[in-house]
């Protein structure tokens, strides 16, 4: 086939880069959300600290070990295929069916994880409303991603926007409020130290994991080779911020560390805002 002849490659156009980014940033991070229970285990100090450098060691690793694999096997299937590629089909086959395992256990965490944040409005849905509406987010969150990446990057663009507005609010006021230190006790007094680096440290891991999965969708990505790694660049930093802003205002700006639990950023927000 001659040069003129080739089909032209469709151009690369900012909002496919843009859905990307919040698509790949809803699937790893998607807020500061789930790492409550951190603070209480490790102590704030210990868990900014976790925020400061886990990323370092464990997804900026990850996330460039992913955008140079993107760029160089830029196919429908991502990390499956590479390990594929790399060691057979037994593997290849293992690697997908444990992410699909992996998948549906996140999957119905954070379902019980929205639904619990949803019982701060709605006290009553507890017993099988709160299993009723699990179920029903999870359908719901189904048939999106049954209807294409292009209507998943416009859901999560508009969900995220949603989820992080307040979110920054809270971390300005909470900025204009600080009275205590965040880092202080580094770690909680007594407290085993398996849950101090072991469940702390295992929540950390969790929570700056998933950089490799949109490399399964990588065909319905305009230039991944470009896009991808470009994406990755921006996620990462914003994942930092998302989790160690909010978390430091809060704790700085009401000092009680000892009462976080899980779906605690709502009362923190109450706290500090007012209702």
């Amino acid at each position: 086939m001659t040069a003129s002849a080739r089909p032209a490659k469709p151009s690369v156009g900012r909002a496919s880069l843009f859905y990307l980014v919040f698509v790949m940033y809803s699937y790893t991070t998607g807020g500061c959300f789930g790492l409550e229970e951190q603070v209480t285990n490790s102590g704030p100090g210990m868990t900014l600290l976790y925020h400061l450098f886990v990323p370092f060691f464990w997804c900026i690793p990850i996330s460039l070990v992913a955008a140079e694999l993107t760029t160089a096997m830029p196919v429908q299937g991502g990390f499956y295929r590479w390990v594929r590629a790399a060691f057979g089909d037994g593997w290849g086959f293992l690697a997908g069916w444990w992410n699909w395992t992996a998948s549906f256990l996140l999957g119905s965490a954070y379902a019980v994880l929205f639904t619990d944040y949803l019982g701060f409005y709605f006290p009553q849905i507890t017993g099988w409303k709160h299993y009723l509406v699990s179920i029903a987010l999870v359908a719901v969150i189904t048939w999106i991603n049954i209807r294409g990446i292009q209507m998943v990057g416009r859901v999560s663009t508009a969900l995220e926007i949603f989820v992080l507005a307040p979110i920054l609010v809270m971390s300005v006021i909470g900025l204009a409020k600080w009275k205590h230190n965040p880092f202080v006790p580094l770690i909680p007094p007594h407290r085993p130290v398996f849950q101090v680096f072991g469940v702390g440290l295992a929540l950390g891991l969790w929570l700056y994991s998933g950089y490799e999965q949109l490399s399964t969708v990588a065909e319905e990505i305009e230039n991944p080779r470009r896009n991808y790694p470009l994406a990755l660049a921006c996620v990462v930093p914003i994942s930092m911020v998302t989790y160690f802003l909010p978390t430091s205002t809060a704790l700085a700006a009401l000092g009680n560390w000892q009462d976080w639990h899980a779906s605690y950023f709502s009362t923190a927000a109450q706290l500090i805002g007012g209702p």
